[in-house]
């Protein structure tokens, strides 16, 4: 399970989510691009839940992750996200240095880098599926490792962190 601190910096992300959601409901202008930029930059696929979660999830959600912060009950859900988040902070890091021909060397470096950038320890293996993702998807190598790391279903976890769309 996270720690409090990051328990505690998930749920200042539903509260930024939801502050946007209520402020695009009254009408207010779009935030500057480094607003969300700085968002996807720490939580990478928060946009989405910006666009996908009802404005409830949300709230309900920064007070799940807030009370557990403070000592209270945690769900598995919590440590899904915290791993999601982490995992594709590494994965995009990967992406973006994975060039040319993987030897186990390079992938054991770009692991190394990817795993101290993200907070998250990956392996050779991870970075070559995310250089070469069997769909061209890196969040599809995301789910299968959190399935592995955590022995639940790829996607009830996927279904969990994001069950629809926005009302």
């Amino acid at each position: 399970m996270p720690d409090a601190a990051a328990l505690a910096r998930l749920a200042w992300k539903y509260r930024a989510l939801g502050e946007l959601r209520r402020a695009r409901a009254r009408g207010e202008a779009v935030p500057p691009r480094e607003t969300f930029k700085a968002l996807a930059r720490e939580f990478p696929g928060c946009l989405r839940e910006l666009d996908t979660l009802p404005l409830e999830e949300i709230d309900a959600r920064a007070a799940a992750l807030g009370g557990a912060a403070e000592g209270g009950p945690a769900a598995p859900w919590m440590e899904w996200l915290a791993g999601y988040h982490a995992l594709l902070r590494a994965a995009l890091r990967i992406k973006a240095r994975a060039r040319g021909d993987l030897d186990d060397a390079r992938a054991e470096a770009l692991g190394r880098d990817a795993s101290a950038f993200a907070g998250v320890e990956v392996d050779a293996t991870f970075v070559r599926e995310v250089a070469s993702p069997p769909d061209g998807r890196v969040v599809g190598v995301v789910f299968s490792r959190l399935e592995r790391l955590h022995g639940g279903e790829a996607a009830a976890m996927k279904r969990a962190l994001f069950p629809g769309r926005a009302r």
